[in-house]
């Protein structure tokens, strides 16, 4: 069994790097990490005393119940219907290939271009500064690509400084004084979304609403184990900073 799940998850790496043409993709050495991890407890699990062994097999399905857990509270904020009438959509950003909108990033813009065109007083604030491998902000190539598709320039923000989803909302909040108290939705892959209504909280939004954007397939998968660990990791967080 412990080499059928490294092949398993070996495999899934590889059809990562193949569908997003890259070696490194976000997240996907997880999947050789828990490959390699299953080959040693398959060539050396027969060396460990009975006991240390299935203290390590309870800790292995502990460990994914937790992530089932936190990704069926993702899911329900997934599948969320957006809320009417908001007053702004926070598209998060994402990675820019050069200049190019990626396919996760484009799927967030088509969400938040749906909904402006159902909602035309709706303004929209794009957010997400440079990073590397990107030769201009993120937020430069949403709103022209936002443009692209038809919708009027003097309805989009731009915040270029942020490099992480608290920032991306904390600094809109900078930006754009009195945001926090008015009916705001934050548009992401539905992945992402919960984390990202849980950031929006802690950073002072009074009424953020989901705005779900779709997901990949084949990334679905490596994301939620992700964005789940992420949401584990934030009370952890929280110590740290009041401490």
């Amino acid at each position: 069994m412990p080499f059928v799940t490294a092949a398993v998850c070996l495999l899934y790496y590889l059809m990562i790097c193949r569908y997003v043409g890259r070696w490194n993709s976000t997240f996907s050495r997880f999947w050789i990490c828990c490959g390699l991890v299953s080959v040693c407890y398959g060539i050396a699990g027969g060396w460990f005393p009975t006991v240390m062994i299935q203290a390590l097999s309870f800790a292995w399905i502990l460990f994914w119940v937790v992530i089932l857990a936190v990704w069926i509270r993702m899911a329900v904020f997934g599948h969320r219907q957006a809320a009417g009438n908001l007053e702004y959509l926070i598209v998060l950003g994402a990675k820019v290939d050069g200049t190019r909108i990626t396919s996760s990033l484009k799927l967030r813009l088509d969400r938040a271009y749906t909904y402006a065109t159902a909602n035309p007083s709706v303004r929209i604030v794009v957010s997400g500064g440079r990073g590397r491998g990107e030769d201009i902000p993120e937020a430069k190539a949403m709103a022209d690509y936002l443009v692209s598709r038809g919708m009027k320039r003097e309805r989009i923000f731009l915040e270029d400084q942020s490099s992480t989803t608290e920032e991306n909302l904390r600094f809109t909040a900078q930006m754009l004084p009195g945001l926090v108290t008015r009916r705001v939705g934050v548009v992401t892959n539905s992945f992402h979304i919960y984390r990202a209504c849980l950031l929006g909280k802690q950073v002072g939004y009074k009424r953020l609403f989901s705005v779900p954007a779709g997901s990949e397939p084949v990334l679905y998968f490596n994301y939620v184990v992700r964005e789940a660990l992420a949401v584990l990791m934030l009370p952890l967080k929280r110590y740290i900073i009041r401490h």
